[in-house]
C-alpha cells in the first residue's frame, strides 16, 4: 500500500513539475535565427563579424554623432529586435521601449558597445549579439570610406518574407526589405515615464498585460500626455540655424530634422509645424509626400524650413522624418515646387517670361512700293488662350502675289522680331522680299531660369485642325516642355501633338528624365545647340512651347501661294484653357 501511494505521489509531482517548465516564460531557446545577412549598420570603417562570439564590431560616421544608424535589418515573420537594458548579454534584460528596425539611431553607451536581442514570435530570446564601436578614425581615412556600411552576409537563415514582423494596425513593426534604405514610416512616440514599464528581471519575455503588449498606432499604451513624449528613433544629426542640408545627386541621406538642442535626444518635428519662410507658399501633404509650393524665381537651394529654422536646399527631394497628429514618426520625401507666371490663362502675361510672334504679325510694314502684311494670332479671353495660324501676304507696286503661312506660337523666352517683315523674311535688311522660306526660330530665344524638378504636366486645351498639303511637314499641333542644364543637356523633357481636331479635355504627360522625347529630332522649333543629358544633370532653365502649327516656324510659300509648301494649316488653332507643373 505504501508503495502504491509513493508511486501515485512521485507520478504526480513529476506531471507538476512538466506542467510548470512548460508554463515558463523564462525559456530560451536554442538560436534559431541570426541577425547575419539581415542587418545592416551605417559605418565608416567595419571589422566585420565574428559569428563565434556573436559580435560586430564598426566606426560610427561622423555625420551620426555619437551613434550608428541601422539601415536595414529584416526579420522572419513574427519575429521582434530590441535593445538590451545594460550590459549583461548572457541573461539580457529586454528594453521594450527601444525596438531595432531600419532608421533606427542607436546611441553607443559608455561602456562602446551595446546588444541586439532577437525575440521569436513568443517573445523568446532567438539570439543575443554584441555590437562593438571603435573611436572614430581620422578625417583622411574615413573619406576614404565615408560612404561605406557594414553589409553583413552569411549562410544564416535569411526571413522568408518581408510581410509584417508583428502584426498591428501601423506599419511600425513591418521590416523594410533589405535592397531599400527606405525607413519605417510608422515608429511610435512613447512617453518618458512609460519606462517605468521595463522588466527588471531577467526575463526577455515580454509582459502578458495588455498595457504592456506589443503597441499599435491605436493602442491604449498610446501616452495621454505629449508633453513628455519621446521619439523612438530620433536622429543625433543636430541641424545648427548656418547649417544647409546638401542633396547629393545619387543617394540622398534620409535627414531628421529639428530645432537645434543640447540634449541627446533631439525632437522631431510636428508635421503640421512645417513650413518654409517665404511669403505666398503652401505645404500640401500626400500621404508619405510633403509638397512645398513657393512663388516662381525663389532660390530652392537655400529655403529657410520651420519651425527648424533651418537652411535647406531642396531644388532635389529631400527625406525628413516628422510626427503626425497620431504621435506617429515617419520618414516623409519632401518636394519643393513652382508653377509658371500666366499659366492660368486668364490674361495676357507682360512680365516677360513669356514671348509670341503675334505682335509681329499684326504690324504692317510698307517700305517703298513693298507692302508685308498679317494679322495677329493671338488672343485671350474667357480665361482662355488661342493662337491659330495665319497667311502673312507681300505686295510690289500694288500688285499682290505672293503668301507664305506662319504659325501660332507662345513660349518661354524672348522674341527678337518687330514688324509682318520679319515674319516674311526674317533678317530682312532692303530690297524686295524674297519668296524663299523664312526662319523665325532665328529670332526666338529659348527659356527661363528654373531649378525644381517636376515629375509631368497637365494642361487643358482643344485643337482646331486644318490640313495643309505638305505631306514632308503636315499640319499638327505642339506642346511641349524641356528642362535644360547650365551647359544646355536636355534634362528632362514632354511632349503633346495632335494631327486631328480635339474637343477640350485635360491631358497629363509624364516627364521623361534622361531623355529628349523625340523633340530635338522632329524638326520642331527648339534652342540650338541642346543634346540629350542623363536626367542628374541640374535644371538651370525651362522651355515651354505652345504652337497652332508644329512646323510653320519656317514661314513658306511664295508667287500665287504655292500652298503644298505651306508648314501649316490656315486657321488651325490651339486653345489652352490650363497649365500646370505636378511634383
Amino acid at each position: 500500500m505504501f508503495i502504491r501511494t509513493g508511486y501515485i505521489f512521485l507520478c504526480l509531482t513529476l506531471a507538476l513539475s512538466m506542467l510548470v517548465a512548460c508554463d515558463s516564460t523564462d525559456e530560451v531557446i536554442e538560436p534559431v535565427y541570426s541577425v547575419v545577412g539581415s542587418l545592416e549598420i551605417d559605418c565608416a570603417e567595419s571589422d566585420g563579424v565574428d559569428s563565434s562570439s556573436r559580435t560586430i564590431t564598426c566606426t560610427p560616421l561622423k555625420k551620426h554623432g555619437d551613434s550608428v544608424k541601422v539601415k536595414t535589418f529584416d526579420l522572419l515573420e513574427g519575429y521582434s529586435a530590441y535593445i538590451v537594458a545594460g550590459d549583461d548579454l548572457e541573461d539580457p534584460e529586454v528594453d521594450w521601449e527601444s525596438s531595432v528596425k531600419p532608421g533606427k539611431n542607436i546611441a553607443v553607451p559608455d561602456t562602446g558597445f551595446f546588444g541586439i536581442v532577437v525575440l521569436d514570435d513568443k517573445d523568446r530570446v532567438a539570439d543575443v549579439w554584441k555590437v562593438v564601436i571603435k573611436k572614430a578614425v581620422s578625417s583622411s581615412s574615413t573619406k576614404k570610406s565615408s560612404s561605406s556600411s557594414v553589409k553583413l552576409s552569411s549562410s544564416s537563415a535569411k526571413p522568408k518574407s518581408s510581410s509584417s514582423s508583428k502584426k498591428s494596425s501601423s506599419s511600425s513593426a513591418k521590416p523594410v526589405n533589405s535592397s531599400s534604405s527606405k525607413k519605417s514610416s510608422s515608429s511610435s512616440v512613447k512617453s518618458a515615464s512609460s519606462s517605468s514599464s521595463k522588466k527588471s528581471s531577467s526575463s526577455s519575455a515580454k509582459p502578458k498585460s495588455s498595457s504592456s503588449s506589443k503597441k499599435s498606432s491605436s493602442s491604449s499604451a498610446k501616452p495621454e500626455s505629449s508633453s513628455s513624449a519621446k521619439v523612438e528613433s530620433s536622429s543625433s544629426e543636430e541641424l545648427s540655424s548656418s547649417s544647409v542640408i546638401e542633396v547629393p545627386t545619387n543617394d540622398p541621406p534620409i535627414i531628421v530634422v529639428g530645432p537645434p538642442s543640447s540634449s541627446n535626444s533631439e525632437q522631431a518635428v510636428l508635421l503640421r509645424d512645417f513650413a518654409v519662410a517665404v511669403q505666398n507658399s503652401s505645404v500640401r501633404v500626400e500621404g508619405k509626400k510633403v509638397y512645398v509650393e513657393v512663388p516662381y524665381g525663389t532660390n530652392l537651394k537655400t529655403l529657410r524650413v520651420l519651425p527648424m529654422d533651418t537652411l535647406a536646399n531642396l531644388e532635389r527631394p529631400v527625406e525628413m522624418a516628422f510626427v503626425d497628429d497620431l504621435g506617429v514618426l515617419g520618414i516623409y520625401t519632401v518636394v519643393a515646387g513652382m508653377q509658371l507666371p500666366g499659366t492660368t490663362f486668364n490674361a495676357r502675361d507682360y512680365s516677360g517670361f513669356w514671348a509670341t510672334t503675334s505682335d509681329a504679325m499684326e504690324n504692317t510694314v510698307t517700305k517703298s512700293s513693298i507692302k508685308i502684311k498679317s494679322e495677329a494670332n493671338l488672343e485671350f479671353g474667357s480665361s482662355q488662350m488661342t493662337i491659330s495660324t495665319k497667311e502673312v501676304s507681300g505686295s510690289w507696286i500694288g500688285i499682290e502675289g505672293s503668301w507664305k503661312m506662319a504659325g501660332g506660337f507662345y513660349f518661354v523666352g524672348t522674341y527678337d522680331g518687330i514688324s509682318a517683315i520679319d515674319i516674311y523674311e526674317q533678317g530682312y535688311v532692303d530690297g524686295t522680299p524674297s519668296l524663299n522660306s523664312s526662319d523665325i526660330s532665328e529670332d526666338m530665344s529659348f527659356g527661363k531660369p528654373f531649378s525644381a524638378r517636376p515629375t509631368g504636366f497637365d494642361v487643358t486645351y482643344s485643337y482646331s485642325h486644318v490640313n495643309n498639303s505638305n505631306s514632308t511637314y503636315p499640319q499638327k499641333s505642339l506642346i511641349y516642355v524641356m528642362l535644360v542644364s547650365s551647359d544646355n543637356k536636355v534634362v528632362a523633357s514632354g511632349v503633346v501633338t495632335d494631327n486631328s481636331s480635339v474637343g477640350m479635355h485635360k491631358a497629363h504627360v509624364d516627364l521623361a528624365y534622361g531623355s529628349d522625347s523625340g523633340i530635338l529630332s522632329s524638326s520642331y522649333p527648339v534652342a540650338s545647340g541642346l543634346s540629350v543629358g542623363t536626367g542628374a544633370e541640374n535644371v538651370a532653365t525651362i522651355h515651354v512651347m505652345f504652337a497652332s502649327s508644329a512646323y510653320a516656324f519656317i514661314v513658306d510659300g511664295g508667287m500665287l501661294g504655292n500652298s503644298d509648301r505651306y508648314r501649316g494649316g490656315e486657321n488651325s488653332k490651339l486653345v489652352v484653357d490650363d497649365f500646370k507643373l505636378v511634383y
